[in-house]
């Protein structure tokens, strides 16, 4: 049994603001979503919020991007490039695999990069959130 990476309380807060995020990138960063993505989980940022420290994990969306350098203004419009919604529930996967299983973001992020995961979102969104982090942690043998 694997112990989760930080206590469970945080566990929502962190799906819905990594929804918010990767929302946020497809917008701002059209040219280079999946790129961004693949480097935020291999940054030194998120190795901070995997170790669970509060200061890392209570930042804004905004506040993350701030930190790699991405500057956010507003934004009324969804992204024309990339559907939001799988944008989001890749954000469900790539939390909750970090979290259940305790895998350094930069890790899965070595292994499962953003465009093939926006791409495998066909079957996989058909499963429970639970069900496809474990066939994707087979498939990429994490």
């Amino acid at each position: 049994m694997t112990t989760p990476a930080y206590d469970e309380c945080y566990l929502d807060s962190m799906i819905k603001k990594h929804r918010y995020l990767f929302k946020l990138i497809g917008r701002y960063c059209e040219d280079n979503a999946f790129d961004i993505i693949d480097q935020y989980l291999c940054c030194e940022y998120r190795k901070r919020m995997d170790e669970g420290n509060p200061l890392y994990l209570n930042k804004t969306p905004k506040q993350i991007l701030g930190e790699m350098g991405i500057e956010v203004g507003l934004v009324s419009d969804i992204s024309e490039v990339y559907d939001e919604f799988i944008l989001a529930w890749m954000a469900d996967i790539y939390t909750y695999m970090q979290w259940k299983y305790a895998i350094p973001s930069a890790k899965i992020g070595e292994k499962i990069k953003a465009k093939d995961l926006y791409h495998k979102y066909n079957p996989l969104h058909e499963a429970s959130l639970e069900n496809a982090v474990e066939k994707l942690k087979k498939i990429y043998d994490l």
